[in-house]
């Protein structure tokens, strides 16, 4: 635990070099489309020229580190709160030392897998939450987040509290990838993936008991595209009738 200030500011100073994995330019999503750099135009005669382009500028675990070490000790609480929003933080219990300070060494844990789900979600197309909130862009202002952690300490008091633990969005995509495949015969689209995604933690948000993520999977996969799914259960079918009669392909 740590118990003083100073300490306290010292582990914040981690963050940047342990983040991550210590991997600086490792790529936790995309901002706003900036020029960069693009092919070049050959030109007979005459010297190429680079054309310019706009694409979605990288953001990298060095742009989350040099917004993190700005952090005063209440936007340190305020990230925290933020964290335990969106289910990073797995017990509310943990956030805050026996000083009632926010307990560094977990902080900074919760801080690298925020990091990590993030880069996974930009690894896999994904739109979520955990990059706009190491960033500070969440939509919840200070007021909103004192309110909400307020209301979390006193359901985990009262034994009602829960804390969500989000599926694993990669699993989830893997998920959404093998039903598509089952049931339409082809992959899922990233437009897809993310839909199903964010179906499954809405589902896990409202507390809705028992999500099979399987069945969610193949039953979502025939929700988006019903005639490709009709025509993949005829091919099985026939393809199973033929071989009853001994017909397999040879």
């Amino acid at each position: 635990m740590v118990t003083s200030y100073a300490q306290r500011d010292a582990a914040v100073s981690q963050i940047g070099a342990g983040m991550a994995g210590g991997v600086s330019a490792t790529v936790l999503g995309y901002g706003d489309p900036v020029p960069t750099p693009g092919g070049f135009i050959m030109r007979p005669g005459a010297e190429p020229i680079q054309e310019t382009v706009m694409a979605p500028e990288p953001i990298t675990v060095d742009d989350v580190s040099a917004v993190l070490s700005g952090l005063t000790p209440e936007d340190q609480t305020l990230l925290a709160i933020d964290m335990l929003a969106i289910g990073v933080y797995d017990d509310i219990d943990y956030m805050f030392d026996d000083n009632n300070q926010i307990d560094q060494q977990y902080f900074v844990q919760q801080v690298n897998k925020a990091a990590g789900l993030a880069a996974t979600s930009a690894e896999y197309g994904l739109d979520t939450d955990f990059l706009n909130v190491l960033l500070r862009n969440s939509d919840r202002t200070p007021e909103e987040l004192t309110a909400l952690f307020a209301e979390k300490k006193a359901e985990a008091q009262s034994g009602g509290g829960r804390v969500i633990n989000y599926i694993d969005p990669v699993a989830l995509v893997d998920a959404a990838k093998k039903a598509t495949s089952s049931v339409t015969g082809r992959m899922a689209t990233a437009e897809e993936s993310q839909a199903f995604v964010k179906m499954i933690h809405g589902l896990q948000a409202s507390g809705a008991p028992g999500i099979s993520v399987g069945a969610r999977a193949e039953a979502f996969a025939r929700e988006q595209a019903p005639e490709e799914a009709k025509a993949m259960d005829y091919a099985n079918a026939a393809g199973v009738l033929m071989q009853a009669l001994g017909m397999r392909g040879r």
